[in-house]
């Protein structure tokens, strides 16, 4: 009787996990995974562009924060109640450990950038198009943030102390200038694959802003003199997903661990209008001391500003007071002062430009650059690291950089 019963028991049991068997294997795909091959579709491009741009809003203002703490834009200190990392005290005082957490991490999401964006143009490649459009917004983004990763492989990273550069699929030790090379030639070929004028302009931008870092003024003239205009709208980086604008979760209202050289709060006192664009609050360290930190990026989602025409105007001044470019570059720096509200100088030289960047760029991450191209002093001894180390994770598993 008691086998009887067991049998009962289990039969049901038995079919109800055959019945389940079948369930699972009748159900619809996931629709939240897509296999990589079919990615390769004419239907797939704008998701895949999009993930591109998304990837690249995660990283940029995260390596431009970075950029401003190393330079002496930025800094950090324990005398902040809130203040707790000492990965940023190491990149504050040039002295950075090869196993940093935050520029390891940093570093691998720039790479990712760099992949994604080189694999979104191989992917057009492979796609007999129909529609000229998708063509052209997967070409023109694939190249735009190709090179845009590059220009920061280039001016935020560096093997040595004082040599910057970076690496590409475990490759070998590309340095910077050969780097910066690269991203103007895919940033040309952005523009190449857009009749969009304003993209055009971006891009003109950008690529004289690639030669600015490399010292080179006279091949920046012509494409800052075809860059963004007056009126045009900022190029910006855009946080859809709210938790990664680093300057406001580390440097600003999120949490305030890294915060502006006081000098900024001696340009708003001197000039109270300079509150347009240099927009700061404060915060009393444990010792007494007030630190001012950055409000530009008051919220999670704020955007990060990558490029604007005020930028160009300044890069456009520059040429004309080094002797690369003509034109009036007084008239140039007065336009971008007046549109934030600011009284219009009566004489620009290049110290005096030098602080209208300061000012104009302000945790935009160009400061960093400023300083390695010469425009501006540095401000650590000689022997502190003047890029972000590439870390040694990478030095680990990439045999092009034994022995080196």
């Amino acid at each position: 009787m008691k086998k009887i019963k067991y049998l009962l028991l289990v039969l049901p049991l038995l079919l109800f996990i055959s019945a389940c068997e079948d369930y699972i294997t009748d159900v619809d795909p996931l629709i939240d995974v897509v296999q990589d091959n079919l990615l390769t579709s004419e239907s797939q491009t704008e998701f895949v562009v999009r993930g591109v741009q998304q990837r690249f809003s995660v990283v940029a203002s995260q390596i431009a924060c970075q950029m401003d703490l190393l330079s002496d834009q930025m800094a950090y200190t324990s005398d902040i109640a809130s203040a707790s990392f000492p990965t940023f005290e190491e990149i504050d005082k040039g002295a950075i450990v090869l196993n940093n957490a935050t520029t390891t991490g940093t570093y691998r999401q720039l790479g990712e950038l760099r992949f994604f964006a080189d694999d979104l143009v191989k992917r057009a490649g492979q796609i007999t198009f129909t529609n000229t459009a998708l063509q052209t917004l997967a070409l023109y983004n694939g190249n735009l943030y190709g090179g845009i990763a590059r220009f920061y492989l280039a001016t935020a990273f560096g093997f040595r102390e004082n040599q910057p550069g970076g690496t590409i699929d475990a490759g070998p030790f590309i340095p910077a200038a050969t780097l910066l090379d690269q991203a103007i030639e895919k940033f040309t070929a952005a523009g190449n694959a857009t009749t969009d004028a304003l993209s055009k302009r971006i891009v003109n931008s950008l690529i004289a802003k690639a030669y600015f870092a490399k010292g080179a003024y006279a091949q920046a003239a012509t494409f800052a003199a075809n860059g963004m205009a007056s009126g045009d709208a900022n190029f910006n980086a855009l946080h859809n997903d709210v938790s990664n604008i680093y300057y406001w979760g580390f440097a600003g209202a999120g949490r305030v661990q890294i915060y502006v050289a006081d000098r900024f709060n001696t340009y708003v006192t001197a000039d109270p209008k300079e509150t347009a664009r240099i927009k700061i609050s404060s915060v009393k360290g444990t010792s007494g001391r007030t630190y001012y930190w950055q409000t530009k990026y008051p919220d999670k989602g704020s955007a990060f500003v990558v490029m604007t025409w005020r930028e160009n105007n300044l890069m456009r001044a520059e040429l004309i007071l080094r002797g690369n470019a003509t034109g009036d570059a007084l008239a140039l720096v007065n336009a971008v002062r007046t549109a934030s509200g600011l009284t219009a100088l009566t004489s620009i030289n290049l110290t005096s430009l030098m602080e209208e960047r300061d000012k104009e760029m302000f945790c935009q991450g160009t400061r960093l650059i400023d300083q390695n191209r010469g425009a501006v002093p540095w401000h650590l001894a000689a022997t502190t690291w003047r890029y972000m180390p590439i870390p040694q994770t990478e030095r680990d598993a990439n045999p092009n950089l034994k022995g080196l």
